[in-house]
């Protein structure tokens, strides 16, 4: 027993409404072919890296101000007469500079920005 249909008759496709509609047939020629795609996703990561690119510098620049900034008052705070921080203050901020993180953050940024 043969459970399989039978093939539609070749004029089939003929007779759907569908066939000699111009939407559909305009549908069908702007559908995106392989290549058309391949140029899509390029674009993209093209686009995707400029902005990770971007993303980068920028939090290199943060992180090196926000060291600097933190040393500047730091300095400062014990070079000026004024010592207008209190210990908890001045405990955050050695620990900032201090610590290594943001140092080591900014390292780390730069070394694997300017080895590509």
């Amino acid at each position: 027993m043969n459970d399989e249909a039978p093939p539609p008759p070749p004029d089939w496709v003929n007779r759907e409404p569908w066939f000699s509609d111009d939407l559909a047939k305009g549908e069908e020629q702007r559908w995106p072919n392989e290549a058309d795609l391949k140029g899509t996703r390029d674009r993209n990561t093209v686009r995707l890296l400029r902005n990770a690119g971007l993303i980068t510098v920028l939090l290199l620049w943060f992180f090196a101000l926000t060291f600097i900034l933190c040393l500047a008052v730091w300095l400062v705070h014990f070079l000026s007469p004024y010592g207008w921080l209190t210990g908890e203050q001045l405990s955050k901020i050695q620990s900032v500079i201090f610590s290594g993180s943001i140092g080591a953050l900014v390292s780390a940024f730069a070394q694997k920005h300017f080895d590509r």
